[in-house]
């Protein structure tokens, strides 16, 4: 018998896309593919992400800055044609099944506890804007980083849509000309939408977020 592939001391990213059925679904299950594409190029994984049941997609990275990394990576290549919510596991990962692509393990179980936490949290006065919560268990767990991805969360929420595409080009390394080319707007215009809504201060956040092992 084959020896069993295990992951240890690895993180989960358990996602589902938000009021599915009230989008044009097979225009969304497209976008979304090119959008794990998209997060797979950009991120180092584990395990890539993939589509499971229904709207779900799953992957395992080695560290919970790389799973937070891809979950916004997804979300921004997402943006403008829907949204996703996500529950993060930190834990271990059993391969029972690498063909048919079956896992098992305490990751997956914390990852389908947050993403259920989230879901509900979402649905409470003040927490409309959250997205993600993590359940860690690792030796290495940063116990603030569930707090902070939220705040994260509902401060892009907050942010209008010019807003909030400036925010993912400053993410990507793009200099302002670039951004505003991309805009189609001038680089004054772009560096006012910079200042008036922190973005610099949102994308400091993010990238220490993305640097957590």
């Amino acid at each position: 018998m084959a020896e069993m592939k295990v992951f240890t001391e690895c993180v989960t990213l358990l996602g589902d896309l938000v009021a599915s059925r009230a989008t044009e679904r097979s225009v969304v299950h497209e976008e979304l593919l090119k959008a794990i594409l998209e997060t797979n190029k950009e991120v180092p994984s584990l395990d890539p992400l993939r589509v499971t049941v229904g709207d779900e997609v799953q992957g395992v990275y080695a560290t919970m800055g790389d799973a937070l990394r891809a979950s916004l990576v997804l979300r921004n290549t997402l943006f403008g044609t829907s949204d996703m919510r996500f529950g993060i596991g930190g834990g271990d990962v059993r391969v029972i099944d690498e063909a048919r692509g079956i896992q098992d393990g305490n990751a997956w179980w914390l990852a389908r506890e947050a993403i259920d936490f989230v879901e509900d949290l979402a649905g409470q006065a003040g927490y409309a804007g959250v997205r993600t919560a993590i359940r860690d268990q690792r030796r290495a767990a940063t116990p603030s980083a569930d707090a902070t991805i939220r705040l994260v969360d509902a401060t892009i929420s907050a942010l209008r849509d010019g807003a909030r595409r400036s925010l993912n080009g400053l993410l990507r390394g793009l200099d302002n000309g670039a951004v505003a080319t991309q805009e189609g707007i001038s680089e004054s215009a772009n560096s006012q939408r910079v200042l008036h809504n922190d973005l610099r201060v949102i994308a400091d956040a993010v990238n220490a977020l993305q640097s957590l092992p």
